[in-house]
């Protein structure tokens, strides 16, 4: 492993590596972007940098000079400490807007949307569900986020933003499988899940096994699908949820019953695994476990992942779940 981080202000680049201690990124399923902090003690300013780390610097992390992450500082201590930040999603985290989709279709309305901010698109899928919503003093972010439950909703395939080199990215869920490894003090290389601790549960708790789309009338009923497992429902009692949207036909509801109901008709295995670090693994991944003892084998997604760099010890820890 060979970890730099650089402070660049003004196009000066700074390498800050050797005083930096405590490093960690991360970024979730939940959140879009990726955020950072590391310690830095007040000392190394005047013996070394002659200089300070200011809110608005541009923190540079590569990897065996390859880019891992660029974002911004966000939050500096008063006397020496620990800083963090975030990568550039921060600006679709921290603005709101208003804006109007009229029947477009989701990849237009994401760009429409991307556009009006600065931020560029780097890879995205051609999404032809159509958009027909007025966003009003909503973020950004939260607009993304529903604009791709949409999506989900009417196709059943799960979307994910994250940002790479500074542009977004729209990604499927479970596209990017990973088997990560690490290569011990003897040179061998060897599976980072296969010796991690895990801890998990396996629950019923969000399981439904009916769906109800339903339209937003509030004069009339407005049932326009139905779907449900007979099997289910005998095993674990009637568990429903219930889906509302404006403007919907039968046949989009139908097909949205159907979707909504394979991602709600499961026992959900949750577990957390702590590992040696490997930077291909990160939210939205999908991340091979073979780990029979505790009933754990096959392909899981990564929900979260924190990494952590301390004294040169690369270490990680995830949140993964069944797909």
């Amino acid at each position: 492993m060979n970890y730099q981080i650089y402070q660049i202000r003004n196009g000066k680049r700074t390498n800050i590596s050797k005083a930096i201690g405590n490093l960690t990124w991360s970024d979730s399923v939940d959140s879009l972007g990726m955020e950072f902090s590391f310690d830095l003690p007040h000392s190394y300013f005047d013996e070394q940098f002659k200089g300070r780390l200011y809110n608005g610097d541009t923190i540079l992390i590569t990897n065996n000079g390859k880019e891992l992450l660029r974002g911004m500082i966000t939050s500096v201590p008063l006397e020496g400490g620990t800083y963090s930040g975030y990568d550039y999603a921060y600006y679709l985290n921290k603005s709101e807007t208003v804006i109007q989709f009229n029947k477009i279709s989701a990849s237009k309305a994401i760009r429409k949307l991307c556009d009006r901010y600065d931020v560029p698109i780097g890879t995205m899928p051609n999404l032809a569900t159509l958009i027909n919503k007025t966003y009003k003093d909503e973020i950004v972010a939260d607009v993304l986020t529903d604009i791709l439950k949409k999506v989900k909703n009417e196709t059943g395939k799960g979307y994910r933003m994250e940002m790479s080199k500074g542009k977004l990215n729209i990604i499927q869920d479970g596209y990017i499988k990973v088997k990560p490894t690490y290569e011990d003090k003897t040179g061998r290389i060897l599976s980072c899940t296969k010796s991690c601790n895990i801890t998990g549960t396996r629950s019923i708790e969000d399981l439904r096994n009916k769906v109800i789309v339903a339209g937003t009338d509030e004069k009339k009923t407005q049932i326009k699908a139905t779907a449900k497992s007979d099997t289910s429902i005998a095993k674990y009692g009637l568990l429903t949820e219930v889906e509302t949207q404006d403007d919907i036909n039968e046949a989009k509801a139908r097909n949205i019953a159907k979707n909504k109901l394979a991602s709600l008709n499961k026992v959900i295995v949750s577990f957390t695994a702590e590992m040696v670090g490997n930077n291909v693994v990160r939210a939205s991944r999908m991340v091979y476990f073979d780990r029979p003892e505790v009933g754990i084998k096959g392909w899981y997604k990564c929900k979260s992942c924190t990494h952590t760099l301390n004294k040169g010890l690369h270490m990680m820890n995830c949140e993964m779940e069944n797909y």
